[in-house]
């Protein structure tokens, strides 16, 4: 019974996300259970305690983007990317004010771990073909291409990036021994169809994020127990890139970025790896804008709008934290930034048995940040839950420790186990 349970969720959350194929006015389908998901989790936390730094200046740089000097020209566009930026926030303080128990945490650590598979299971049907348009051209060579997978979410960057993300979750369920051995037999093969799925969307984006997320995993906290257990990984990857460096060609390529024999192409088809160029038009046009401009930002509308003036195509820096100063203006530029400094904090202060994985997971979304942009909807739950986790496990693990504590000095013998961690 239990296993129907999951298949029928699965099945759901399926044709959910297989929404986001189709769009109605412009829009993607998949809003209209996102807006409603959202707008519920709000009804919940408003006007309820934060109880961190972080929320606080969360919520401060999400209404940020509401502000900005193109407000009144694109309004609907501030107020998605309003939305957008609630995300990490809202999940997590919902998931602070209601997950109060040992119980309730006991669940709440599994969620990730079925989204991870859910997610890698449902890319095979795209994988194989069985809906359309399972991949799309990330490299022209002189006599072929490459072609990435595209997946469920309709865009190798969105997939890869969740891909390297639920690989993560699954290495960290079989490293740390959190499942016993039949779900090990169910979680190993999926965590290495995750990879490979991973490689086959040919995004270094998606790569450095499984290579950031697994370093920090096991990097932290070394113990000489472990040191020959990750040493030997450590030569195992290393060896296995080298050999597919030297025997792939698509994927020595997409390293080194040669493109050489698309001397015909257009600026649009080649400038998936001109970050820096991109970078630079972002800047100057902040430059070129006024004081105003400065303290406040254009929107993304507008600074894509600008950008279209100067290369002939509408697109986004690339890069999170430049599209935030320019967007939102040295004002929400600084307000992001001591959203993520806190958050690094709050995570670092936790005593939680996934804490390290927490660590992983915001590092991956820094690098993911770095690369390409903020606002991928999985990636975003992923570290809500996760922090949310740590939270809630620090604050479970302090309350039964006072317990235990009172009960000494009362000469009382606890009735109770000590919180796992």
């Amino acid at each position: 019974m239990r296993y129907i349970e999951i298949g029928f969720w699965f099945l759901i959350f399926f044709v959910a996300f297989y929404l986001k194929g189709f769009t109605v006015g412009g829009q993607e389908m998949v809003y209209l259970w996102k807006l409603p998901l959202l707008l519920y989790l709000i009804s919940r936390v408003v006007g309820q305690k934060t109880g961190h730094a972080f929320l606080v200046l969360a919520y401060l740089f999400a209404a940020k983007n509401l502000v900005n000097v193109s407000f009144f020209k694109f309004p609907v566009d501030s107020i998605i990317n309003f939305v957008k930026y609630l995300t990490i926030p809202v999940f997590v303080h919902w998931i602070y004010l209601n997950i109060n128990s040992a119980s309730a945490l006991k669940k709440l650590r599994l969620v990730p771990v079925f989204m991870a598979a859910f997610f890698i299971v449902c890319n095979i049907p795209y994988y194989f073909g069985v809906f359309d348009a399972p991949v799309t051209t990330m490299l022209w060579m002189e006599d072929t291409q490459i072609d990435g997978l595209i997946g469920m979410l309709g865009a190798p960057h969105y997939s890869s990036a969740v891909l390297a993300v639920a690989s993560v979750v699954l290495l960290d369920f079989v490293a740390n021994k959190r499942g016993n051995f039949r779900v090990n037999l169910i979680v190993i093969p999926l965590l290495i169809i995750g990879v490979f799925f991973l490689f086959k969307t040919y995004t270094r984006t998606g790569w450095m994020m499984f290579l950031v997320g697994t370093i920090v995993l096991f990097a932290r906290k070394i113990s000489f127990k472990n040191l020959g257990k990750i040493a030997a990984f450590g030569v195992l990857m290393a060896i296995g890139l080298s050999v597919l460096f030297q025997t792939n060609e698509g994927f020595r390529r997409r390293i080194m970025d040669d493109r050489a024999g698309q001397e015909d192409k257009s600026a649009y088809e080649t400038v998936g790896s001109g970050r820096i160029q991109i970078a630079d038009i972002y800047l100057t046009n902040l430059y070129e804008s006024n004081f105003v401009t400065y303290l406040f930002g254009m929107g993304m509308e507008e600074s894509m709008r600008r950008y279209e003036q100067k290369d002939g195509m509408p697109l986004f820096a690339h890069n999170g934290f430049i599209q935030t100063l320019v967007d939102n203006g040295i004002i929400g530029f600084v307000l992001y930034m001591l959203f993520l400094i806190t958050l690094y904090k709050a995570i670092a202060r936790s005593e939680s048995s996934h804490n390290q994985l927490t660590m992983a997971m915001f590092f991956m979304f820094l690098s993911c940040l770095a690369t390409q942009q903020a606002n991928y909807f999985l990636v975003d739950v992923f570290l809500s839950i996760y922090i949310g986790i740590a939270l809630i496990e620090s604050r479970v693990n302090r309350y039964i420790d006072f317990k235990r504590k009172s009960d000494i000095y009362k000469n009382i013998k606890p009735s109770y186990p000590f919180y796992k961690r």
